[in-house]
């Protein structure tokens, strides 16, 4: 499977289907979270809880990769999410790099996500 359907499958199967569980199969234990100024090393436990946060606030989760580049190592999405409570719906756009290995993601790198979709 190429790191694109990687990275799609993950999408799918955690958060198009809302299952914070089904992270397990995707992320290393544990991981490292580059964000900018520090890096964070977290469990699988605190990386499932991550998503469970993240699907709690929002009853409706739509993710868009504009642009996929994959070097057979990492797979680095542009990205646009568009999510919501029922009431009321935003659309944020942001950059992360993944480095997959063995079939687990043991590392990411996050731009801080900003309103609206990328142009």
């Amino acid at each position: 499977m190429s790191l694109r359907d990687f990275l799609q499958c993950y999408i799918d199967d955690v958060y198009t289907a809302r299952n914070p569980d089904a992270a397990r199969n995707y992320i290393a234990d544990p991981c490292l979270r580059h964000e900018h100024g520090h890096l964070v090393t977290m469990s699988i436990e605190e990386n499932v809880a991550r998503v469970r946060d993240f699907l709690a606030l929002a009853s409706t989760t739509q993710f868009d990769n504009v642009v996929l580049v994959d070097d057979g190592a990492h797979v680095v999405s542009a990205y646009n999410i568009t999510f919501g409570d029922g009431n009321a719906v935003q659309t944020v756009s942001g950059v992360e790099i993944f480095r997959v290995v063995d079939g687990k993601i043991t590392e990411t790198w996050n731009s801080s996500a900003q309103p609206g979709a990328w142009g």
